[in-house]
């Protein structure tokens, strides 16, 4: 008669072992086929129709701000520069406010939260940039400049400014494409840009 390996021997516990975990990987395996991971793809959908949602806000409100913007660009020869600065002051202050209401939106991808981060932080900067314009414009006027010098100290200042606005608006354009291409990929989308905006802008 055969003898039988103790309970406690190494064959045993090995072989007890070896049935565990080829147990619990055919459950796993039968599980995932037979679509018990189905709270899974719920959870990857609900994601996928958070994401889409708060990025088609996003999106709108960037497309509000430029049509503001290109509005008040299209304003020329405006002497009014107290008014101007408030206007400009106003609609990025309204952009930002709307910006953090769509991200109390909750469900969607990490990625467009940070997005929406780096965007805020651009029009807080931006702004930094436009008010020591606005302070610098009314420093110069108070010396009572002709109107020539006036025209040569906005010929040296305004690609100053607008050198500043490139830096800003190019500093986060790698990280920004990657999340961009990331969840494009990601979900099987192509999220919707502003006309204006780059992938990485």
């Amino acid at each position: 008669m055969e003898k039988q390996p103790s309970p406690h021997s190494p064959t045993t516990v090995i072989r007890n072992i070896a049935i565990g975990v080829i147990t619990s990987v055919l459950a796993a395996t039968v599980i995932y086929f037979l679509g018990y991971n189905r709270n899974d793809k719920q959870d990857f959908n609900k994601k996928k129709e958070a994401t889409i949602k708060v990025w088609d806000a996003y999106q709108e409100n960037m497309r509000v701000t430029s049509a503001l913007f290109d509005k008040l660009d299209a304003v020329k020869n405006d002497t009014d520069i107290v008014g101007r600065r408030n206007a400009i002051t106003h609609e990025i202050e309204t952009a930002l406010s709307a910006m953090e209401n769509v991200k109390r939106e909750p469900g969607a991808d990490t990625r467009v939260y940070s997005t929406i981060d780096i965007k805020v932080q651009m029009f807080k900067d931006g702004l930094a940039v436009i008010n020591k314009y606005f302070d610098d414009v009314y420093a110069f006027a108070a010396t009572n400049p002709t109107e020539a010098e006036g025209q040569a100290y906005l010929a040296r200042v305004e690609p100053e400014i607008r050198k500043q606005g490139a830096v800003i608006k190019q500093r986060d354009s790698l990280r920004l494409a990657t999340y961009y291409d990331g969840l494009n990929k990601d979900y099987d989308i192509v999220l919707p840009l502003n006309t204006k905006e780059s992938r990485g802008q």
